[in-house]
């Protein structure tokens, strides 16, 4: 793991020198001549700035770019660079990063693989943003972005990542994305994504599903040639609290969709206090009350897959579906850390540079948070916690390693670092990713 940290430091000296962003820069035509704002600089000022670019005044922007690279521009002058071009460079950035960060990350991680190609979580995040941008970023309130994630558990490696308009479809989004599902993949997907073509689909390639039923599909039992409507209902109140059962060969939808196995499981009082508190948030935000029928199914957890009963009973399928959460920690932690969803009235480009510079930001610290995280585990055992880790990360990454003549002996002293200071706490009987990985011999 060593040696892979060290070539995606190399990686990112190359895609960030000077030479190279230039390059890109004239390509996109954010620069086209010799300008005192380099492409460098515009790129440390929207990814590495003193603070948010979406919450700093003009003034302060241009002060550090003056105290940093000897930039001197007016705070109009500033303004005036957010256009689509500087978009458009920053995307090119980002895509660019994605590019090497897949097959170095998914290439260092074959040796550990025992049981599948890649463990796939599909999730989406998404914040308002000023209602003047409402023709590009349509919501179902007010305007608001959404960020399409696919996330390999096993490697680290980000899958997919699409900006849309918040009320874009999540389930449209993951069909349109099942060209990229290789045989033996596993799937985690939450309800949003649920539809019965992708399941279909993902069957089809030879991949692994795991998903929540929809409140509104029916599940029927075939008996002695005939169709009968599963009742959920009567079966769960004959449950005691934390208590599953397993169903084998049913099918779900009007599609009659062939589904091996269903593992329904109630909730204990615990559980179910915790998921209504969410639900009461969701209804109070959104406006509208859950239906009787939804707000009974909530009592239970009742999942989907087509994974072989004699690989994963129905409690580890239980404990793999729980890694989804690994997900909205990394929500939460985009929006608390790198102030992704802190965004004042602008100008729609300076907020779209924001956007990008902040995902550029991300993708260079999570993939050596990975990379850090794995090394630890293998050397000491040692596990690293993410939230601690990259607000570590977000802080002195820049300083520390984006100097390539001090970036060797840079990159153990931050080793070290987060072995001191980002050590996860352990409360008692909780398990972490790693330990749900390790105990069903993942890897």
């Amino acid at each position: 793991m060593e040696k892979q940290m060290k070539a995606w430091i190399q990686t990112i000296h190359q895609l960030f020198s000077p030479e190279e962003l230039t390059r890109l820069a004239r390509k996109t035509g954010f620069i086209r001549r010799q300008r005192s704002l380099t492409a460098e600089a515009f790129l440390t000022l929207c990814a590495w700035g003193d603070g948010s670019l979406a919450k700093q005044s003009l003034q302060r922007l241009c002060a550090a770019l003056t105290l940093w690279h000897g930039c001197s521009l007016s705070s109009e002058g500033l303004n005036q660079r957010f256009t689509d071009r500087a978009v458009a460079f920053l995307r090119e950035v980002f895509f660019l990063l994605l590019l090497h960060q897949r097959p170095l990350l998914l290439s260092a991680m074959e040796t550990y693989r025992t049981c599948f190609t890649r463990l796939r979580i599909l999730d989406s995040t998404s914040f308002l943003v000023p209602a003047d941008y409402g023709e590009d970023y349509r919501g179902s309130v007010s305007s608001g972005v959404k960020i399409q994630f696919e996330y390999d558990l096993l490697s680290g490696a980000c899958l997919q990542l699409c900006v849309q308009s918040a009320n874009d479809s999540d389930a449209r989004f993951a069909y349109h994305a099942q060209h990229t599902i290789l045989p033996n993949d596993l799937c985690i997907r939450d309800l949003g994504f649920f539809s019965v073509a992708a399941l279909a689909e993902i069957d089809a390639r030879g991949a692994y599903y795991i998903t929540r039923l929809r409140s509104d599909m029916k599940v029927y039992i075939k008996e002695n040639g005939q169709w009968k409507e599963w009742d959920w209902e009567s079966l769960g109140n004959q449950l005691e609290e934390g208590e599953s059962v397993e169903m084998e060969h049913v099918y779900i939808g009007h599609e009659r969709l062939y589904v091996p196995r269903l593992v329904f499981r109630r909730l204990t009082a615990e559980e179910w206090q915790k998921r209504m508190a969410y639900v009461r948030k969701k209804e109070k935000r959104k406006g509208k009350a859950l239906a009787r029928q939804t707000l009974e199914q909530k009592k239970y957890h009742i999942l989907l897959t087509n994974l072989p009963q004699e690989s994963f009973d129905g409690q580890q399928v239980y404990e793999l579906y729980s890694l989804r959460w690994q997900m909205e920690w990394l929500f939460k932690a985009w929006k608390s850390v790198f102030d992704l969803e802190k965004v004042k009235e602008m100008k729609k480009e300076r907020f779209e540079c924001h956007l990008y510079g902040t995902l550029i930001a991300i993708l260079v610290t999570q993939t050596f948070l990975f990379q850090a995280r794995m090394y630890w585990h293998q050397k000491e055992d040692i596990e690293i916690s993410e939230r601690k880790a990259l607000d570590l990360l977000q802080s002195y990454w820049h300083q520390l390693l984006l100097r390539s003549h001090m970036a060797e002996i840079n990159l153990f002293s931050l080793l070290s670092l987060l072995r001191k200071h980002a050590k996860k706490g352990r409360r008692k009987g909780e398990e972490t990713a790693s330990d749900i990985l390790t105990k069903l011999e993942i890897w």
